[in-house]
């Protein structure tokens, strides 16, 4: 009997399985080398054929594999275009190390200070030198920061928000407060351009809120400054009332919109400076509280409005639709609905296109304001033309016939049900790195936007890096409360197998390829648990949805195969929204069959090599 090897080479993962007559000898896969169907792709399968070879101890004396069409996916990020909001200013939100707790609004008055003992202070520069932004003394516009007054005893306002520059050490900078309050300045609250909050709070005799990483020249600039600081685990109270807010402010009715947007922008932050400038500067926006980088110092870039520049956009039903408007109606057309996607830089034609809006997400999941972030995320799918010539360069590098037999759908379903329980009208879900195919018994969809959008949600969401949100996105986290005490999401706690790195104490961690991956201090187990499992409804159960619309007909049986369906929460993700009365469940690919089973992966190569044989290559 002659030994068969089918080789799926896919656009992400080339896999191959090994069968004696009816008898899966075993199955093994890696990386896809190159595009899907180029010579560094075929000499990639034919290594992994050698190296099954030599683990089994066999000789594959033919190989199948299915017509090489690849299949192009790109993922990629659209910022949020930040509203505009008038004479209102978002200076910062949400700095992880305020120091006090309160809230005021006042005048802004730049703090100046004397070196101590001759010495630089921590935070200082050399003498001479002045932080980027900050202009020299007698610079400004009248000799001192707009609307604001240099801290030299002359008279001053009743309420005034002190802004310390980077380059004023926080132990002359507390020195300076202490000395204003003790003259009987009324000091409200205290915004730093370094990141000494904490350290200059400790340091004032008053309960005064102070937030650092505070671009203080902008502050500068403004007429008031509305400053809140909650106390940990606190939302604000002030500046997240609009009507509070405008009142403070002194804000007239054309402005009450504006107070509004900002405010609702805030929510669920515990600290937050808003500026209220002279006059609204046209198309330059409030910063975006939920935008990475949000506690560093500085205004936001400004938004695609802001330089002139047209929201990216797609061509849907004949016509022109803002991104993240069509982002609200994508779940519910039909897959290829989408032809083509439009930024700044133009308009690409397209097969298939799905996105996810981060903020949308958010809301469904009643996150925190800014826990997950506002860029739409797009994934869109482009039909590449087939390779030529495969088989014969896959039979030269092998030494053995390979023949052409089945379409990749095909090959799928064909060996998805050699699961044990298989019906014969069972539809079969691939779910891949980029995209999801549905294939029925007489009908096959692929739809744009799978295992790679959810590594982008993760990453966007919890600003790491994309490798490790590949490990992060697959299941249950725990939290280090202590070098070797964890709390689960389920609110279980236990005791670790060793201790953890003392830098991962307070940090979620989930199971990488090495240990414990800690990855995030922002949220606790449950919040997390809930936001990732949104994000899987969001890309999976809404991407898989559109496509059984899309492919029509009764639905009985769902089989769902693919390195994503690994993912122990995907079933459940999937059960909660599927109609009532379709059973899906989990391929056990080549449970059927003598030998080892291959699980949910391996599907198509063994389709391929229970198929009839095809011609060979000459």
């Amino acid at each position: 009997m002659t030994v068969v090897a089918g080789v799926d080479i896919g656009n992400a993962t080339t896999e191959v399985v090994v069968l004696d007559g009816g008898r899966l000898l075993g199955a093994d896969r890696l990386p896809t080398r190159g595009r899907k169907g180029s010579a560094d792709s075929l000499r990639g399968a034919a290594a992994l054929v050698r190296r099954i070879e030599r683990r089994l101890g066999t000789v594959v004396g033919e190989a199948r594999i299915a017509p090489l069409r690849a299949v192009g996916t790109a993922t990629l990020t659209i910022p949020a275009v930040v509203p505009d909001t008038g004479r209102l200013r978002v200076l910062a939100a949400g700095v992880t190390t305020p120091g006090g707790a309160g809230a005021c609004v006042g005048t802004p008055l730049w703090l100046m200070g004397e070196r101590l003992s001759g010495e630089r202070l921590k935070g200082e520069r050399p003498e001479g030198e002045r932080p980027e932004g900050e202009p020299p003394e007698g610079q400004w516009p009248g000799g001192k920061p707009p609307e604001g007054e240099w801290a030299d005893g002359a008279a001053l306002e009743a309420a005034r928000v002190a802004l310390v520059p980077a380059s004023l050490g926080y132990v002359a900078a507390a020195r300076r407060l202490r000395e204003l309050l003790a003259a009987g300045t009324q000091i409200g609250a205290v915004l730093a351009g370094s990141d000494e909050g904490v350290l200059i709070a400790n340091r004032l005799d008053a309960a005064v809120p102070v937030i650092d990483q505070v671009d203080v020249t902008a502050a500068a600039a403004c007429r008031l400054l509305a400053v809140e600081v909650r106390r940990p685990g606190q939302p604000m109270t002030l500046l997240t009332d609009p009507v509070a807010l405008a009142a403070a402010l002194r804000l007239g009715h054309g402005e009450a919109g504006d107070a509004s947007t900002v405010s609702r922008a805030l929510l669920d932050y515990g600290n937050g400076v808003i500026g209220l400038a002279s006059q609204p500067v046209p198309g330059s926006p409030a910063r975006d509280p939920s935008a990475p980088g949000l506690a560093a110092p500085g205004l936001a870039a400004p938004g695609l409005a802001a330089r002139g520049l047209a929201e990216p956009w797609v061509v849907a039903h004949g016509r022109r639709i803002g991104l993240r408007a069509a982002c609200a109606e994508l779940a519910g057309w039909p897959v290829g609905t989408v032809t083509a996607l439009g930024t700044p830089d133009g308009e690409s034609s397209l097969d298939d296109l799905f996105a996810v809006d981060l903020a949308a997400a958010a809301d469904t999941a009643t996150a925190r304001r800014g826990s997950v972030g506002r860029a739409v995320l797009v994934s869109s799918l482009h039909q590449l033309s087939p390779g030529a010539g495969h088989t014969a360069v896959l039979a030269d590098l092998l030494g053995c016939p390979v023949r052409c037999v089945l379409s990749e759908p095909a090959a799928a379903r064909l060996g998805a049900c050699t699961t044990p329980g298989a019906r014969p009208d069972a539809v079969v879900v691939d779910v891949g790195a980029g995209t999801v195919d549905v294939i029925a018994p007489d009908a096959e969809v692929v739809a744009a936007g799978a295992g790679e959008l959810l590594t982008v949600a993760v990453a966007e969401t919890l600003g790491v890096p994309r490798a490790a949100a590949d490990w992060v996105k697959r299941g249950p986290c725990v939290r280090f409360d202590g070098s070797q005490r964890f709390e689960a999401e389920d609110g279980s706690r236990g005791f670790l197998d060793g201790p953890a790195a003392p830098a991962a104490a307070g940090m979620l961690a989930a199971a990488g390829p090495a240990g414990w991956l800690p990855f995030d201090r922002r949220h606790s187990p449950a919040e997390w648990r809930a936001i990732r499992l949104r994000l899987k409804e969001a890309v999976f159960a809404a991407n898989l949805a559109r496509a059984l619309r899309t492919l029509g007909g009764d639905l009985g049986q769902v089989l769902i195969v693919g390195g994503p369906a690994g993912d122990d929460e995907l079933l459940g993700v999937l059960l909660r929204t599927l109609p009532e009365g379709v059973t899906a469940g989990r391929a056990n690919v080549a449970g059927t069959l003598a030998g080892p089973s291959a699980g949910h992966r391996h599907a198509a190569a063994l389709g391929l090599a229970l198929a009839a044989p095809g011609p060979a290559a000459p």
